[in-house]
């Protein structure tokens, strides 16, 4: 692997064989090929540069995200292509990609290029565990946020979806509440919320616009209203109401009344689902991320029999290792973090 098929460069961009980048741009004269595989601002690297010089792939669900967030020519450009899931497209030199959904988020998608001679490359992307698709290869790049055998979570998402909901109800009685989380896992904690509380739920124009992108998709969620409106502010001036937050929403400084609730997974202990700061500040361990032995059974899933592990996030190093001492007749190696030439 002294010349890798797949690597990931200094700047996050993966590479998947010698025409095809993900989550990062590329000279297009060699690299004309990107994937977005979804749309956290943590893999949206150079997007706009992207856009005028290489094809962007990616998930129909993440084009529609794109478009509704940021409101100007995507929808009408022909290198911006969404594809089906399981869909695959060639492209022009004799390789193919094929996009499967990650569980991430909405549109989320592992992605697997197969090369002229067969080789075939893939990426994780952000991902889930159980995943019902997982793409098979020889050559994985796969994300190690949660690559340390101390990231091991002994609660289910069911347990912590219970407890975030068990959390709000006893706050409402006390005054509104704001939960705050990052984008997918504010959809996911709004169906958690959905016929289990009895007061309005407010959001801002942005969030509720990306809420209805998730309903044309299938995603059943309660009815949201703008806080901005006239019911959202005669709502927020009863003080018994739930506030949600996403990227770009901006948080108050300081909160006069009411409960703050963090939906993530980031500093919370192991063994619970939960960190209590006082009776009015929770976090709750809500994550749409793979725990250390959900990505192990992920790569072993894959077949691939080499890997290399993100190196540019969490534990890239340590995953690198715990694989080739757990997995038998893997080679292992973090990335390069090299810079683009």
């Amino acid at each position: 692997m002294n010349d890798p098929v797949v690597d990931v460069y200094d700047d996050g961009t993966v590479r998947l064989g010698p025409t095809v980048v993900c989550d990062g741009y590329a000279n297009p004269l060699h690299t004309p090929f990107r994937v977005q595989t979804h749309i956290h601002d943590d893999h949206m690297a150079q997007f706009n540069r992207s856009k005028g010089q290489q094809d962007i792939l990616m998930s129909e669900a993440t084009r529609a995200l794109l478009i509704a967030e940021r409101n100007a020519d995507l929808e009408h450009r022909d290198n911006v292509v969404g594809l089906e899931p399981g869909d695959e497209r060639e492209l022009g030199d004799g390789t193919t990609i094929t996009l499967m959904p990650s569980g991430h988020m909405l549109g989320a998608c592992q992605a697997i290029v197969v090369l002229r001679d067969g080789t075939r490359c893939g990426y994780s992307g952000d991902f889930s565990w159980p995943l019902e698709n997982v793409i098979e290869v020889d050559y994985l790049v796969v994300d190690s946020t949660y690559g340390s055998p101390t990231s091991i979570r002994r609660y289910t998402q069911g347990e912590a979806e219970a407890c975030l909901l068990e959390i709000v109800c006893r706050c409402l009685r006390y005054g509104s509440v704001h939960v705050m989380a990052h984008r997918g896992t504010i959809e996911r904690t709004l169906r958690v919320l959905g016929g289990g509380i009895d007061v309005p739920i407010v959001a801002s124009e942005r969030l509720i616009r990306e809420i209805e992108v998730y309903r044309e998709y299938g995603f059943a969620a309660s009815d949201v209203i703008a806080v901005d409106s006239q019911e959202g502010r005669a709502a927020v001036k009863k003080r018994s109401y739930v506030r949600l937050y996403s990227k770009g929403d901006g948080y108050k400084n300081e909160l006069i009344e009411g409960s703050t609730i963090v939906c993530s997974a980031y500093m919370v202990p192991p063994d619970r689902p939960m960190v209590r700061y006082s009776r009015r500040a929770y976090r709750v361990a809500l994550s749409n991320h793979a725990d250390f032995e959900g990505t192990l059974a992920f790569v072993r899933a894959t077949g691939a029999r080499y890997v290399v592990t993100d190196n540019t996030r969490n534990y890239g190093v340590d995953l690198a290792r715990e694989i080739r001492g757990r997995i038998d007749g893997v080679v292992a190696r973090p990335s390069t973090n090299a810079r683009q030439r």
